[in-house]
This record gives structure tokens, sequence and C-alpha cells, in this order.
């Protein structure tokens, strides 16, 4: 599904990496918020981002972000331009990564993308799946909350699966369930989908252990 007029914060691991980037998704109607200043070449590079200059704020706090976006032009070790990057996995938002990466990238494997410039309009609209790695995260730690606060093993899986145009969450809880189990972390599955899905009130939840299901 094709997404329109979100709220994407940009960031980069060297100065200039995410300017066309910024300026295309711009075009396209959404609305941009970076992480550092446009890159200016005749200033000194500056590392720092937009919360930490003076009077600055974090978009993160200001804005109602959709999306966060690192753009990166080689490959190489996550720069300290890139915290953005670590600062939506840490806040559940979901991240693209537009740019070459390899196995030495351990935060940036954790996008919920990774594509090639050319390609950055339609890993956004992946990386918003209901059913992708920020959801299934939200989800597994909703659900763990939930069975923690019954004195319960956390779950052994948590799969998210899009059927038509409904999201079916199946929890696979370690122990056998006490009688309060079920409603306990379906409630908390159906919140955490709240982020994702309009129809969270009515997203179907399974628990299940290996011996039964209900």
């Amino acid at each position: 599904m094709r997404h329109h007029g979100l709220t994407i914060l940009v960031t980069e691991a060297a100065p200039g990496d995410c300017d066309a980037s910024a300026d295309g998704l711009a075009a396209s109607g959404h609305r941009i918020h970076r992480c550092h200043p446009v890159h200016d070449p005749a200033s000194p590079s500056d590392a720092r981002c937009m919360a930490w200059r003076p009077g600055g704020r974090c978009p993160l706090t200001t804005a109602d972000v959709d999306l966060v976006v690192d753009v990166r032009s080689a490959h190489g070790p996550e720069t300290s331009r890139e915290q953005g990057a670590m600062c939506a996995l840490l806040a559940g938002i979901p991240l693209v990564v537009c740019g070459p990466t390899d196995a030495t990238n351990s935060m940036l494997l954790r996008a919920d993308a990774i594509c090639r410039p050319h390609r950055l309009a339609s890993a956004c609209d992946t990386a918003l799946s209901p059913v992708g790695p920020t959801a299934r995260r939200a989800v597994t730690r909703a659900a763990r909350t939930a069975l923690a606060g019954l004195s319960e093993p956390p779950p052994i899986a948590v799969d998210l699966e899009l059927r038509g145009h409904t999201v079916v969450v199946d929890v696979t809880v370690a122990a056998a369930p006490c009688a309060t189990t079920y409603p306990r972390v379906r409630s908390a599955v159906r919140m955490a989908m709240a982020a994702f899905t309009p129809a969270w009130p009515y997203t179907p939840v399974t628990v299940h252990h290996a011996e039964f299901t209900r």
C-alpha cells in the first residue's frame, strides 16, 4: 500500500548523504524533519544532532514521526551521525536504511527495510507494514509484559501474518496457561497493534501452548 503525507525523520552517515533523498521524499508530499541541518560545504562538519545543538529539540519529541530514514552513501561501520537510526529502534518507530550495508552493521540490519536510493519510496511502504519487524517487536514486548504480570515465562514465539487486510497474531507460550492468560495477552497484543492498524480492536489473537490452542 502506498502511503502519502507521512512525517519522516531523515538522518545520514556522512554530511550531505541524505540531501537528495530528503528532497525526493518532500517532493512526494511527505513532511520532512532532519536529525542534522542541511549540510553546508563551507562550514565545519558537526556531528551533533538537532537535540544537542543550542536551542534545538529532537523531532522525535516535537513531531508525530511515522518513519525514520537513514541514508548512507558507502559501506562501513555506523557513524555518529546515524544515531537517529538507534533512536528509531529504541522508540519503536519503523526504520528504513537507504544505502549499502553489510554483516558488520548489526544495528542497521534490524531495520524494517533496506534499499537502494531508487527504491526508497517502496521501502518506506514496506517498513510501515503492520506485520513488519517494528510491529513484531512491539507485540512481542507487549506479550512478554503481560505474561510477566502473571508470573509466567516469556513467549516462545510471536508470529504476525497479514491475511487480506487483517493482521492475525499467534502467540506461543512456554508454560501451560492459567485461566487469565488468554484475555490478558490478547488485550495487551491488541493495544500494541494500535500503532500499526486502525482495526486493532478486532485483531484476531491466538494464544496457545504446545498441547492445545484457544
